[in-house]
């Protein structure tokens, strides 16, 4: 790789036309964002609660955070290495394969698109029930049930999540200062929205006045609704507490990328971050920790008030519905929601209102992490030439890669409407389990960079070049990495309540996906030389102008 090409043969133009605007704050925001105050705010509560019954909920968020550490670290190198738009894509095919670097990038930019869309539908079919039916007890007011069936019906879930779609949409055609702006309001309103939520758990002064307040707006929901009905009904529905230390860490291994996804994310968009040597590491870590610590205190709050074996419980009441029917011989109202757990001791309607206006917009936030890292991969493509030039169009005035953007909502909006249908694809189980098989290619090329391309390595920043004694800390790390990929690809197999629960279907997508990538790469090399004379291959010699 000697020097930088700026032919426009090579490339669509002789710059990106993007600019540096995203700070170590900013990059914090998005990972933040990315992981989710809203989504992953429910997940400690209700799944690893209910899939690991006894397990230490804030032992399996450490152990997931750790973990993350060491995959946030690499991710940061692989930005820090290839400061570009599309930064993993854009590393691996210089250092690995060309071609198997955009098949994995391919994989990935679809399913994320899809993804974006399933989130966005989450809004309608998960989201709203889970705000609006703790309202209707809290206030006693059966509208807020009618708003939730609606929400949910397929009807709702299309109309509802395409307007966040479109809401979604325009928002990140904005320049990229204005996007952040909004992204950091949804910082600062999830975070108030967390601490009301502490408010309302402090306000009980111990375990009784969490236990009456419970049964004024539960026990009459069913016979089983009564506070100390909940865990011997669980048990008899087949729910098993297991305070094993094994199964705490088995839980961690496997919870960290499901719970903190997204912290990483800047490296995608490394190309408009500044000093991105410094600015990912701190950007990616700082986002774990917050939110680990978001998630931790208000564990520990809750578990002030009622004890782990309860919590499991009610989770697994709710994610089992079939065993638990079964079991109580009548359907059972299950809310392992944590806003729900502080707004029965705390019923002010302002409080629930703030709550609930936070975690929308939040989720909305979510998904706009999704359409800018997801938009900014797809213009790398378009920048190298493998899609067409003019996808790679940037607008002069708002500095946004806007073809690139529409083309993301567009199959997000397949997304809302696979999910609306209960299709396959948009599960978050199903592409967490894809995103790790497609990093394997990018994170096989940072750890090997030292090696493959030492000439280049030399060249880079410090924090890519550290050593452990002569040996280059990246290959140390990434090879932790790559362990904990590998295991993550095992561990969906092994546990399908929180992998691939239908591998006879999910596997031949994926490789359907990889394969209509190779072909598109090939079908571009192709059409270049045929139409132009050139050999796109030879784009991957050398480094994207910035």
């Amino acid at each position: 790789m000697e020097g930088t090409v700026v032919s426009m043969k090579l490339y669509a133009r002789r710059s990106s036309g993007l600019i540096r605007t995203i700070g170590s704050f900013g990059a914090m925001v998005f990972g933040v964002h990315c992981i989710s105050l809203s989504s992953s705010g429910f997940i400690p509560f209700s799944w690893v609660a209910s899939v690991w019954p006894g397990a230490s909920i804030i032992g399996v968020l450490s152990i997931a955070a750790f973990l993350s550490l060491f995959h946030g670290y690499t991710y940061a190198v692989i930005g820090a290495a290839m400061p570009r738009s599309g930064a993993d894509y854009t590393l691996a095919s210089r250092v690995l394969n060309a071609p198997l670097a955009f098949a994995a990038s391919w994989t990935l930019v679809i399913f994320s698109g899809i993804v974006a869309g399933g989130l966005i539908a989450w809004i309608p079919n998960s989201a709203f029930p889970a705000l609006l039916q703790p309202a209707a007890i809290l206030f006693q007011n059966d509208t807020f049930n009618l708003w939730a069936a609606y929400a949910t019906s397929f009807q709702g879930k299309l109309i509802i999540g395409t307007i966040c779609v479109l809401i979604t949409y325009f928002t990140m055609l904005m320049p990229t200062r204005t996007i952040v702006r909004i992204l950091e309001i949804g910082f600062f309103l999830g975070v108030l929205a967390w601490v009301i939520i502490y408010i309302q758990l402090l306000s009980a002064k111990g375990p009784q006045d969490f236990v009456d307040a419970w049964n004024k707006f539960m026990a009459s929901t069913s016979s089983f609704g009564a506070y100390d009905q909940r865990i011997p009904l669980a048990e008899k529905a087949g729910m098993v507490i297991n305070r094993n230390m094994a199964t705490m860490t088995l839980a961690g291994l496997i919870m960290g990328f499901w719970i903190f996804y997204g912290y990483y994310i800047p490296t995608f968009f490394a190309g408009e971050v500044k000093q991105a040597s410094r600015t990912l590491l701190t950007g990616s870590w700082s986002s774990i920790i917050v939110t680990w610590a978001i998630f931790a205190f208000a564990v520990v709050l809750l578990q002030r008030l009622t004890p782990l074996d309860w919590i499991s419980a009610e989770g697994f009441l709710a994610n089992n519905g079939a065993a638990v029917t079964a079991a109580a011989g009548e359907p059972v109202m299950a809310m392992p929601w944590i806003t729900f757990y502080a707004g029965i001791l705390q019923p002010n309607f302002w409080l629930v209102f703030i709550t609930a206006i936070a975690w929308i917009y939040t989720l909305i936030n979510l998904a706009q992490t999704y359409f800018f890292y997801a938009s900014r991969i797809v213009f790398a493509w378009a920048f190298d030439r493998i899609i067409p030039d003019r996808i790679a169009y940037v607008h002069p005035k708002w500095g946004s890669p806007i073809v690139a953007i529409t083309l993301i909502a567009l199959v997000a909006e397949y997304g809302v409407y696979d999910a609306a249908v209960g299709g396959p694809l948009g599960t978050q189980l199903t592409f967490a389990f894809f995103a790790v098989v497609t990093q394997l290619v990018a994170v096989t090329a940072i750890t090997l960079f030292p090696f493959l391309k030492p000439e280049l390595f030399e060249q880079s920043p410090e924090i890519v070049k550290r050593r452990i004694g002569k040996v280059p800390l990246i290959t140390v790390v990434g090879g932790i990495t790559l362990l904990y990929l590998i295991w993550m690809i095992v561990a969906s197999f092994l546990f399908p309540a929180v992998g691939v629960a239908n591998p006879a279907r999910t596997v031949p997508i994926l490789l359907g996906m990889l394969a209509s990538g190779l072909l598109i790469y090939y079908g571009a090399r192709w059409y270049r030389m045929k139409k132009e004379g050139i050999d796109i291959a030879l784009t991957f010699k050398s480094v994207p102008p910035v």
